[in-house]
């Protein structure tokens, strides 16, 4: 049986330098070895990390599940998951018409905003990966929920 594979995502905000280490050193001891490890500066700069640790410094502190976002998409999983499951949502839950639309709109924004040619690999499989395998039971809402949505600000096609 193959043995897991496990990334790491570090946040800081540069307050416990000596926890920092500690924890690094902690990861390094483990008996698997992390497949990345990335630590993020959530509005502060990094001290040196060893050469295994890829860092991440942001402008400023986006918070817990915000740092961990910027965490996350630097790991190929991360992109074809979510190429994945935004085909899934479109197939299960929008009414046919919007499909192409949301789908459309996605695919825009992940070309604008993702840097790597690996990242964009792994986001084209994920698509294709949901549109070609099955993602339960179609249950699309209704034209006024649809309605509703776009009246309040959030239409379901971003």
């Amino acid at each position: 049986m193959e043995r897991p594979r496990v990334g790491v995502a570090v946040l800081t905000m540069g307050n416990r330098p000596a926890e920092l280490r500690a924890l690094l050193n902690s990861v390094a001891k483990q008996d698997e070895k992390a497949a990345r490890i990335v630590v993020v500066g959530n509005g502060t700069p990094l001290p040196d990390l060893p050469d295994e640790v890829s860092g991440v410094e942001l402008p400023e502190n986006l918070g817990e599940s915000g740092g961990r976002n910027v965490a996350l998409e630097r790991h190929a999983v991360y992109y074809r998951m979510t190429a994945r499951n935004r085909v899934w949502l479109a197939r299960r839950h929008l009414p046919a018409p919007l499909m192409p639309v949301y789908l459309g709109t996605w695919t825009l924004l992940t070309l604008a905003r993702t840097r790597s040619v690996g990242g964009l690999r792994a986001w084209a499989a994920g698509f294709v990966e949901g549109v070609r395998e099955p993602c339960g039971p179609r249950r699309p809402m209704r034209w006024a929920t649809v309605w509703r949505m776009t009246h309040l600000g959030r239409p379901p096609i971003i």
